[in-house]
């Protein structure tokens, strides 16, 4: 072998060797990059769960790489729903401002429009839910299905199954919580309200501030308007790995 190719060949090994090290350091910056563009926390609170309830109290916050935010809270006790996102601004290390984008809410009775009916049950919502199936289930676990025909739905309901105080019906959508794999529920209880029930986007949007720690994420708007508190109020931890939701809920990410 020549000393000419014998210095190509050194040549070659060493292109090779600065070949593979750019390789090698551009897969682990693509790794980091990817990581950090797919980064999302849970926080949570840890209720306690009984038994004879069909659906646990559920307060959860999702947040994906520190720009955006899903807050979902329900209760079938108080027969609440409510879902907020958002947009983050980053104020400082732990203090970010909150832009409210979309909020979903159950409420109750309001103004009918309707006069009442003792085996009918009203239904307002929002015109995307048209033409798609709501379920009707009653506490002995009976079921009635029904196409959701516009904004402001009547349903006949069995009045036998739903008369007394403690009675409750259970409004099954054909949609999806936006952090847990379940469809969104809401809850009529028979005496309040009684005959009508309304899953809507809200108009007015609150914006908020929250603070964000390694362990806790807590809302900084404690201010109040007439009796109503101006955005949504939490203080939720962390959600480690391995935590598990009680009646074997699933988050869609882990």
């Amino acid at each position: 072998m020549t000393n000419e190719n014998l210095i190509n060949n050194k040549m070659k090994d060493r292109i090779f060797k600065i070949l593979f090290i750019i390789s090698v350091f551009l897969i682990f910056m693509i790794s980091i990059s990817y990581s950090q563009e797919n980064k999302v926390d849970y926080y949570y609170r840890n209720y306690h769960c009984f038994d004879f309830v069909k659906r646990c109290e559920l307060e959860i916050l999702k947040i994906k790489n520190l720009d955006t935010l899903i807050y979902v809270t329900s209760s079938e006790f108080h027969g609440n729903y409510e879902e907020i996102h958002g947009k983050l601004s980053k104020i400082n290390d732990s203090i970010y401002f909150v832009k409210t984008f979309k909020h979903l809410s159950q409420s109750g009775n309001g103004d009918k429009p309707f006069s009442v009916a003792k085996d009918s049950i009203f239904f307002f919502c929002d015109s995307s839910l048209i033409n798609s199936t709501i379920w009707i289930e009653y506490l002995n676990g009976q079921k009635e299905q029904h196409k959701i025909y516009s904004t402001e739905n009547k349903f006949w309901i069995n009045e036998k199954l739903f008369n007394k105080e403690k009675d409750r019906l259970y409004l099954i959508l054909e949609c999806k919580n936006p952090i847990v794999d379940e469809n969104v529920e809401i809850v009529s209880k028979y005496f309040n309200p009684k005959f009508c029930i309304a899953f809507t986007s809200l108009s007015q949007l609150e914006d908020f501030y929250i603070i964000v720690s390694d362990k806790q994420v807590i809302t900084l708007n404690f201010g109040s308007e007439g009796h109503q508190s101006i955005g949504p109020i939490f203080k939720l931890d962390r959600m480690k790995q391995g935590t598990q939701l009680p009646k074997d809920r699933k988050l869609y990410d882990l």
